[in-house]
């Protein structure tokens, strides 16, 4: 019996629907195992038809259920495809890149995916938070960021996006770390309210003020200051990290924002 197959009776006890049309499983089975009786362009089915279908599963050894929640593709049950219901590979994993930690080095470009424990367990002493992939991935291009590693081992972690590697996994990381916190988030006022709402921040890390300037206004990315200003200005207003304050004056007399693509390397 096809994966799909069992899959269908599983739902067809689950749900007991009146009727299915005649297609896909629905059709093989009624033609193959009687269950339901084929009228004109459907099947219809009677309680006698849902009792068969439990026991076809239950002689072939296939549970009648399968678990509600989202399970690991190596826990799925007998007969049904691995993907149904199954969480992502990377459901409970975080993206890191180890910076000046020989034992943990990985190439320009890549990065590990590592449950958070084993992230914790890497020997660092500062938690870099970068807020997009592609800047995360290029960080040694950002050669101004040694300044706010001050020579120390830093770990690097991508904050998530909706998909792949969650920022609720990420939070979930800081939140267990007791180590001080770099923040690497864009120059907009969603960056900055970002940055400042990290635990232990300790520097906002932005290039010098005269080369952050100056990429800002050649790039010309107003939309990006509208677009959560009048989201984080309240909050920014309340904020007294002194260089997330100076960011934030700069930001509103600018009145343009920098993704952290187009920040200087």
């Amino acid at each position: 019996m096809q994966s799909r197959e069992v899959d269908f009776l599983r739902r067809l006890i689950a749900d007991r629907p009146a009727s299915r049309r005649l297609a896909g499983s629905a059709s093989t089975l009624a033609e193959l195992e009687g269950v339901g009786t084929v009228r004109g362009a459907s099947v219809y089915y009677q309680s006698g038809d849902f009792e068969r279908a439990a026991n076809i599963l239950r002689t072939r050894g296939f549970p009648l259920e399968v678990p509600t929640e989202a399970i690991a593709r190596s826990d799925a049950p007998a007969g049904g495809s691995e993907k149904t219901r199954a969480l992502r590979v990377s459901e409970d994993m975080v993206a890191v890149v180890p910076i000046g930690i020989p034992s943990s080095e990985v190439a320009d470009g890549g990065f590990l995916a590592l449950p958070v424990n084993a992230a914790l367990a890497i020997p660092y002493s500062a938690l870099l938070v970068c807020e997009n992939m592609e800047p995360f991935c290029r960080l040694r291009s950002y050669t101004w960021l040694n300044a706010f590693y001050v020579g120390r081992p830093v770990l690097a972690l991508f904050r998530g996006a909706p998909g792949f590697f969650r920022t609720e996994v990420a939070a979930r990381l800081i939140r267990r770390d007791t180590r001080p916190t770099l923040a690497f988030f864009d120059f907009d006022p969603k960056g900055l309210a970002m940055a400042a709402s990290v635990p232990r921040l300790q520097r906002l890390c932005l290039p010098d003020a005269i080369a952050l300037e100056a990429a800002t206004l050649s790039n010309r990315r107003a939309h990006l200051f509208t677009n959560s200003y009048a989201q984080c200005y309240g909050y920014l207003n309340t904020v007294e990290q002194p260089e997330i304050v100076q960011a934030w004056d700069c930001l509103k007399r600018l009145q343009i924002g920098l993704d952290q693509e187009h920040f200087p390397r």
